[in-house]
């Protein structure tokens, strides 16, 4: 197959720079931790969090445009991005042009100097597809009867003249229309909407509880030591509770530490399970959330001791 680099995708600097800069923020940012335990502490941890997901995004958008490229032959063109391939049939591309005049499209999605990847509606050309590095004039559109995409090739007019001539030779074998992903992003699991949902509401309650416990830090290291079991006892015919369980205020964090131990182990078997037992995976996320209300069960009765 003929491949095609794009017009040299600079927009993937101003990915890599600012995703890096993230993970370095978070590496401070953990490294800066308030100590002792406080509401600080959980605040500064969510934040060096989030830009390490902030960072992997933003690398995994540079490399993407690092490794963009497309290449056809007389059956199909196939767009590579990340981990992706978008795959067009020959047959069922309806012209290869560059932009018109009077032809306007807004353009949605995520867009700076070097980056054009976003997805917007025209009334002429329906679903515009965005996978460019480079400006307006040197796009180039690829339409079909439903969407057409907008890529930007280093030799806009060459690029246009091979693509004819491979449309000319006509297909000898056919391909379906339709986006391949990578081994992990091909997973159907991710298509699973309330099964992730079940999994955000897990991790939401899990992320509370650690929360609730940094909030009451404090207040509990003045004590020293805490109750975390009891123990019913049967003295002179009269019942009696007694602490059977002395543990530090500390240990309290391993019910959330559990629980997110748990929830990761949930997803996997989930991503795991998919696509022969659709069914187990929804059990899955119902345990995720059970088990995290058990904890917070577990917390709420040895602080209200």
């Amino acid at each position: 197959m003929r491949r095609w680099w794009p017009v040299f995708p600079w927009g993937g600097f101003l990915s890599l720079l600012p995703g890096l800069t993230a993970w370095a923020g978070g590496v401070y940012t953990f490294v800066h931790l308030p100590w002792p335990i406080s509401p600080a502490t959980f605040w500064y941890t969510l934040f060096g969090l989030l830009l390490f997901l902030l960072g992997g995004f933003l690398v995994y958008w540079s490399a993407a445009l690092f490794s963009l490229r497309y290449q056809f032959d007389r059956n199909r063109l196939v767009i590579h991005w990340g981990l992706s391939q978008r795959v067009i049939p020959m047959n069922r591309i309806t012209a290869v042009r560059p932009w018109q005049p009077e032809e306007r499209a807004v353009e949605r999605g995520l867009r700076w100097p070097g980056c054009h990847r976003g997805v917007t509606r025209s009334e002429e050309m329906g679903i515009v597809r965005y996978f460019a590095t480079g400006g307006r004039r040197s796009q180039v559109l690829v339409s079909t009867p439903e969407e057409t995409f907008v890529l930007s090739p280093r030799d806009p007019e060459r690029f246009v003249q091979e693509m004819e001539l491979r449309r000319g030779l006509g297909v000898t074998q056919q391909f379906a229309q339709a986006t391949r992903h990578g081994m992990l992003l091909g997973l159907g699991v991710w298509r699973e909407r309330p099964l992730w949902f079940l999994f955000g509401v897990a991790l939401l309650a899990n992320l509370a509880l650690w929360g609730l416990l940094c909030y009451r830090y404090p207040d509990l290291a003045q004590h020293g030591f805490l109750t975390i079991r009891y123990r019913e006892v049967v003295e002179e015919g009269q019942r009696r509770i007694i602490p059977e369980v002395i543990g530090r205020p500390v240990d309290l964090f391993r019910l959330p530490a559990f629980g997110l131990l748990l929830l990761g182990g949930n997803v996997v078997l989930a991503a795991w399970l998919h696509r022969g037992h659709r069914f187990l995976t929804y059990i899955l996320g119902g345990t995720a959330v059970l088990v995290q209300l058990l904890f917070w069960v577990q917390a709420a009765f040895v602080l209200g001791r």
